[in-house]
This record gives structure tokens, C-alpha cells and sequence, in this order.
């Protein structure tokens, strides 16, 4: 019969072996190193683009801004009035508050006297070139074809409509109550949330009232449009022109 050796653990040896690493502290250590690299990683990263990122931050504020200002003048002097003058201001407003935030965050420029103004000067140039661009395009898209537009936004709205109560049954059919294209016969009230016309044996129509109209919709489709296209061109005219290093 073979005996096992013996493993004789003392005082010190306990203390020795409480003072090394577990298998389960190798791994926290493992897995602490990982979440450092990935730090630094991440670090390095936004170091690096920076500029970019800082700029589409203070370019989503602008554009939330800008659409803000655009709601609030279509609200409160109309929708024409938002379309045309209440635009222009509204992109003027904006413009400051852009090179304010540029200036300071982004592009961190630290010019003085009359190269700040001839840097500012560049700045306004600039945006009053993708500003009168937002001009054009609102006024094209968002006042001449207007009813076009409406009539496009009531069509994508009842068939959203339309897909969402097909539970209903294959024959329904949904449209909106307060629509541009008018009210559907059988509604004498658009101001009702949802009218029912039909019964269990046939088509059932569902009329639904819209808190927001077509052509409210379809001008800040435009209005977000258009501020994408501007915010691209903006940020390669502050690059190559206004604040160039």
C-alpha cells in the first residue's frame, strides 16, 4: 500500500499563502487592465477627433435651436411669416450663437483684434452664404410647393395610419379626420379624437383627428432638411476658410 505524502501547513505558511494572488484576483486584475486599456482607447479617440465630435454636438444645439425658433414664429406670427422673414432672423440668431460656441469649444481660436475680425467677418460671410441656401430652399419647398408637400404628408400619415389598425380587419381603411385634402363625408366634427363609420359585416372606416397638421409637418420635414445640409457645408467652411490653422 503506497501512502500519500503528507502536506504539513504551518503558521508562516498560511501567512505566505494569504499574501499571494487568488485565481479570482488574477482575473479582476485581468479584467481591470482590460477596462484601462479601453479607457485610454476611448480617451486617445476622442482626442483625436476631438474638433469633429465637438462640432456636431454644438451643431445638433444650433439645429435644435434654429427649429425651435422656426416653431415658435410659425406659432406665433404664422406660417408664412416663419417661412420668410421669421427665417431670416431666426438663422441670424442661430449665426451668433454659432460662432459664439466655434469660436470658444471647437475651434478654440485665440485671435485677437482684427484678425478676430476679419475672422468673424469670414464667419458671417459664410453663413450668410448657407443662410440665404435655407432661404431658398425653405421658400421653394416650404411655401411653393406647400400644398404638394401637405398632400404628401397626408397620404404618409393614413397609410401609417392605416397599417397600424389593419388588426381591425383587411377591409379597413383609415384617413385622417382634420385632413388638408378636407373633411371625408360622414364627419361633421373633425375635432373628435377617432369617428368609426361602418359595422361588423363591412368596411369599417376610421377616421383619425391629427394634433398637427399637414403642413405645419411638412414645413419642419424641410426645416430639418435643409439644416442638414447647411450644418455639412458650415463645418467645411469653418475648417478650410475661417478658422484654418
Amino acid at each position: 500500500m503506497r501512502l500519500q505524502p503528507r502536506c504539513r501547513v504551518t503558521a508562516a505558511g498560511l501567512f505566505l499563502l494569504s499574501g499571494l494572488p487568488s485565481q479570482s484576483r488574477f482575473r479582476n486584475d485581468g479584467e481591470g487592465e482590460d477596462a484601462d486599456r479601453k479607457d485610454i482607447f476611448m480617451f486617445k479617440w476622442i482626442k483625436k477627433h476631438y474638433e469633429v465630435l465637438s462640432y456636431l454636438i454644438f451643431g445638433v444645439l444650433t439645429t435644435l435651436l434654429n427649429i425651435l425658433l422656426y416653431a415658435l414664429f410659425n406659432r406665433l406670427f404664422g406660417y408664412t411669416a416663419a417661412n420668410s422673414w421669421g427665417n431670416v432672423l431666426d438663422n441670424i440668431l442661430c449665426i451668433l450663437f454659432a460662432y459664439a460656441t466655434n469660436r470658444a469649444f471647437v475651434f478654440r481660436s485665440k485671435t485677437r483684434g482684427r484678425e478676430q475680425a476679419k475672422e468673424f467677418t469670414a464667419f458671417v460671410s459664410c453663413r450668410l452664404g448657407t443662410l440665404l441656401l435655407d432661404a431658398a430652399i425653405m421658400l421653394v419647398l416650404g411655401n411653393l410647393l406647400a400644398a404638394q408637400g401637405a398632400a404628401l404628408m397626408d397620404s404618409l400619415m393614413s397609410g401609417l395610419l392605416t397599417h397600424a389598425f389593419h388588426w381591425f380587419g383587411p377591409d379597413t381603411t383609415v384617413q385622417m379626420a382634420s385632413s388638408y385634402l378636407g373633411t371625408p363625408p360622414g364627419i361633421s366634427d373633425g375635432s373628435a379624437a377617432i369617428a368609426v363609420i361602418g359595422g361588423a359585416d363591412g368596411p369599417t372606416a376610421i377616421f383619425v383627428t391629427s394634433r398637427i397638421e399637414a403642413q405645419e409637418l411638412w414645413g419642419l420635414c424641410v426645416k430639418v432638411f435643409s439644416n442638414v445640409i447647411v450644418v455639412i457645408l458650415n463645418y467645411v467652411f469653418s475648417k478650410r476658410i475661417i478658422f484654418k490653422k
